[in-house]
């Protein structure tokens, strides 16, 4: 009998010690999403990408102004600036994309990085930081110095959302080499806003702002108003702006008109 109990407690102890503890495991944090897309009409949001998600990005902006009537088309009947550009969520917080733009040949690799978020049932902010650098591979007399085909830009963006229904950015830039052709290289900062207002999970309106606050600007600061439809994974942006630059290092220039020209954007998260 003293040895059935000794045995009984040696095998209660194994059981025992084999059991994980248990405790409670603490609920899985939702990721923070102010905004529906990684780039607002034409400026960075703070969203990023799921890890290993894959991002299509095709915009076209018309030349021919909507002024011209119908006698262009409203300018369908113009050429375009188009951009095609394809990015990878390599974590859920740091986002890459690769992209090129046919004014200048202009081809920019860009990183973006979620570093913070708060979660509010008030005012709930994300930040994020975007970099990026440029170069023009088809530039028509260039520069001797071929140093100067390089353009190198940043972004700090901050998003915040009002109610459940209206989302606000704000994305001050730096780019660096703003002109080409200026005898040295000229620096530009800008100071982007944007306001997208959702009317449900599908249909929202954007507004968007860059103006130049110091350095080398073209003759009008950018301004844009659109309409974004999101459907399965897709999110088509219908626009009107007097921007006509795809590409960031193009886009931070502002515009060289106070004209309005449509422009829209497609783009599919894979």
């Amino acid at each position: 009998m003293k040895y059935f109990v000794i045995l009984f407690l040696f095998i209660s102890g194994i059981i025992a010690y084999s059991q994980p503890s248990w405790q409670r495991e603490a609920p899985a944090e939702i990721p923070l999403q102010l905004f529906s897309s990684p780039d607002a009409l034409n400026l960075p949001t703070t969203e990023t990408l799921q890890q290993g998600d894959i991002y299509f990005h095709i915009s076209h902006k018309f030349i021919v102004p909507v002024s011209e009537g119908v006698d262009e088309l409203f300018g369908f009947d113009g050429s375009v600036y188009m951009r095609l550009g394809l990015g990878y969520g390599i974590t859920d917080d740091l986002f890459a994309q690769l992209g090129r733009s046919n004014l200048n040949g202009n081809i920019d690799l860009q990183l973006k990085w979620k570093v913070l978020e708060i979660n509010s049932d008030v005012l709930p902010l994300a930040v994020a930081v975007n970099g990026g650098v440029a170069y023009n591979s088809k530039v028509v007399n260039e520069p001797e110095d071929k140093s100067r085909l390089w353009q190198y830009y940043g972004f700090i963006i901050a998003n915040t959302m009002v109610g459940k229904s209206l989302g606000l950015g704000i994305s001050p830039g730096f780019l660096y080499n703003a002109n080409l052709f200026c005898e040295e290289p000229i620096n530009s900062w800008t100071m982007g806003a944007y306001a997208q207002y959702f009317f449900d999970e599908r249909w929202s309106v954007i507004a968007e702002a860059n103006p130049t606050l110091n350095g080398w600007r073209q003759f009008y600061n950018t301004y844009s108003l659109g309409m974004e439809i999101e459907t399965a994974g897709h999110f088509f942006k219908v626009a009107l702006s007097n921007n006509v630059y795809t590409n960031f290092s193009q886009f931070m220039t502002g515009s060289l008109d106070d004209k309005f020209h449509i422009t829209f954007l497609i783009t599919r998260v894979l």
